[in-house]
């Protein structure tokens, strides 16, 4: 059946009659809507490029392609990349849309077991470093800060890797060496946490609780909940390879966290 009011396709049907839905790629689709004009006579061919575009997605389960395959609207295009600055890592518990604004200390005695908070991730690669900043230093203690991919609820799931960070002095303190190749997606959730390898009095940089966004979910509306706790672990253990959200925390700040491409 043809679009109301349409003419006869003279490009988008006739260059895709000899494909079938379940295997036309994007890129195909894409080239035959490059050189199309945004103008009147063009209207018809546009609408038809949309409808067979929708249907190779229904056919092939791609439904985030509606999203990500046009290249277009996505978180990872409204953060900043460091290219062109003199910047050198990305500060992700301050990115969009979980970011705060106010800095301040604490005490790293409240997370025995792993607390995990989200993060849009800014750039496609390999972390080479992951970093945390230090204010009041603890000689022999150390913090795991470990990267999880997400589920299909988008809680914390799988481990991605993680690093040992000294705590014994002070100052932005970076580990290069990680326990996996940990590659991330612009524009993907992701889901940093922090736990100690053993009790410690150290304190880092964090969000203040009250300018940091919540989660939005809740056991009550008076209760906000800043990260996921894994409450399934004991105490100082390395981070699980896969996480159990357990449990809502409101009494952890977003830890300061830097990430380097």
């Amino acid at each position: 059946m043809s679009l109301p009011d349409a003419t006869r396709s003279d490009r988008v049907y006739p260059l895709l009659q000899n494909l079938d839905l379940e295997n036309l790629a994007f890129a195909t689709v894409q080239g035959v809507g490059n050189t199309l004009a945004i103008e009147e006579m063009n209207e018809d061919e546009l609408r038809r490029l949309v409808l067979v575009n929708l249907a190779r997605l229904t056919v092939s389960g791609e439904w985030n392609g509606l999203l990500t395959a046009g290249g277009g609207g996505g978180m990872a295009d409204v953060l900043p990349t460091i290219t062109t600055t003199n910047a050198d890592q990305y500060e992700v518990s301050s990115s969009p849309p979980w970011n705060g604004a106010v800095i301040s200390n604490n005490s790293v005695s409240g997370i025995k077991k792993p607390h995990a908070f989200p993060f849009i991730a800014p750039a496609t690669g390999d972390l080479t470093a992951i970093g945390v900043q230090v204010t009041s230093a603890e000689a022999g203690d150390s913090i795991y800060v470990a990267i999880y991919s997400q589920d299909a609820n988008q809680h914390p799931s799988t481990l991605l890797g993680y690093a040992t960070i000294s705590l014994a002095v002070t100052g932005e303190i970076y580990q290069t060496s990680l326990s996996a190749t940990i590659t991330l997606t612009a524009g993907s959730q992701y889901w940093y946490s922090v736990s100690t390898d053993q009790s410690s009095s150290a304190q880092i940089r964090t969000l203040h609780l009250n300018d940091t966004p919540t989660l939005g979910i809740t056991t009550a509306l008076t209760t906000k909940a800043y990260s996921i706790e894994d409450t399934t672990r004991t105490n100082y253990a390395v981070p699980p390879s896969t996480f159990t959200p357990a449990t809502i925390n409101s009494d952890e700040p977003r830890y300061v966290i830097g990430l380097k491409f």
